[in-house]
């Protein structure tokens, strides 16, 4: 005597990934690195001053973001305010 077994497999189901703001990551990174060549000086001469960068990716990844449905909004402006901070920080040294 023989029994099957029916098995019941639920279908896959593929997780749908958000789509990612490369340039406002690149505009966090380049903030964290400004602020912080902004407060040491031994980083700044290796370095340089990274504020403008951060800054222009940071308007470029806002542009993204409303393209991307606001994917890397948030990182956009956290780096955008690293920026503006590492400049003054600079300006004023």
């Amino acid at each position: 005597m023989s029994t099957t077994t029916d098995t019941c497999e639920a279908p896959s189901q593929t997780a749908v990934r958000q789509p990612l703001n490369g340039l406002a990551t690149l505009a966090l990174a380049y903030g964290v690195i400004a602020i912080a060549s902004a407060l040491f000086p031994a980083i700044r001469e290796i370095t340089g001053s990274l504020a403008v960068p951060a800054l222009i990716l940071a308007a470029t990844g806002l542009a993204n973001a409303r393209r991307l449905n606001g994917a890397g909004t948030k990182q956009a402006f956290v780096g955008m305010a690293l920026g503006l901070t590492g400049l003054a920080i600079n300006l004023t040294a």
